[in-house]
């Protein structure tokens, strides 16, 4: 068995070889390798090329670099919008800031993250201030004291503030709102209502001319009673459902016996009144 010395199409390296692979070689045209790595390497068309914002290798196929009109390439999508986001950043005017004297592109409000949350950052007297505007401005446009629901921002606020939210409307002059069903409601209209939600239920009806009746009898029982009837729908607020047993016990049987005499009944949640009122979209069928 005879070997002879040849070398590797793809790294020049000199390898040794069987004379009648050699010769299998040259009858079929292919090509030697000294090696399966330098198999592998002579199968890849790709090309490495250096970026052309921060000069980092990368590599892209021939394919790419035909099409490409600009042959510019980029090692990621930062670098490329770093490089071509730099004409238009150098043609927009340039101020200083009062604050930290940096100079900043006029669309910029801040230099940095930092100075930003040191603009924005409030002492605690003027937290406080804005907190209690906010409860101001809701009662004077609804005339009434706020639910917590209706303002997260503000109560979340008022928690870190004051502690609680009571104490953040007590601060702000007003009497928090009792507990949901503690204290009776009186509507516009003369109505009595067991809670703030059923007067905002029984004020809505009367601001779009609704006729509607008042803790109206379920059939068969006098003392279980529906919030509201509008014609022949019956229409329950189910406030607390899921979170007392005696009051999810009630509303089962309501329903119950809407479905025995098929009453039409239509449930309202705090989700639709809380924070916003949406019985304009649940209840305009009835207008």
């Amino acid at each position: 068995m005879t070997f002879k010395r040849i070398f590797c199409y793809y790294c020049n390296a000199s390898f040794l070889r069987k004379g009648s692979q050699i010769k299998e070689g040259l009858k079929f045209g292919w090509k030697q390798y000294c090696s399966q790595k330098c198999i592998s390497k002579s199968k890849i068309t790709s090309k490495s090329y250096s970026c052309s914002s921060c000069g980092k290798e990368c590599i892209r196929k021939a394919a790419v670099f035909k099409k490409s009109a600009t042959k510019r390439f980029f090692c990621s999508q930062s670098c490329g919008a770093t490089y071509n986001n730099h004409p238009r950043i150098l043609a927009l005017p340039i101020k200083t800031r009062k604050n930290c004297g940096k100079q900043i592109y006029c669309q910029s409000v801040y230099c940095s993250i930092t100075c930003t949350a040191h603009a924005k950052k409030r002492d605690h007297t003027e937290l406080k201030n804005e907190i209690i505007s906010q409860i101001k401005g809701f009662c004077e446009k609804y005339s009434r004291i706020p639910v917590k629901k209706e303002m997260y921002d503000a109560y979340k606020k008022a928690r870190t503030s004051f502690g609680t939210w009571n104490a953040a409307v007590e601060a702000a002059g007003f009497k928090p709102n009792p507990v949901m069903f503690a204290n009776k409601y009186i509507a516009k209209d003369g109505h009595k209502c067991d809670s703030l939600a059923e007067k905002i239920i029984d004020e809505w009806f009367r601001s779009k001319d609704i006729l509607h009746k008042r803790s109206v009898p379920y059939p068969e029982f006098k003392k279980i009673t529906c919030d509201f009837v509008v014609r022949d729908f019956y229409i329950e607020f189910f406030g607390l459902e899921g979170q007392h047993r005696k009051y999810t016990k009630m509303v089962n049987k309501k329903r119950r016996l809407s479905k025995k005499y098929g009453i039409k009944l239509i449930k309202l949640k705090p989700s639709h009144l809380f924070p916003k009122n949406q019985l304009d979209q649940v209840l305009s069928f009835l207008t």
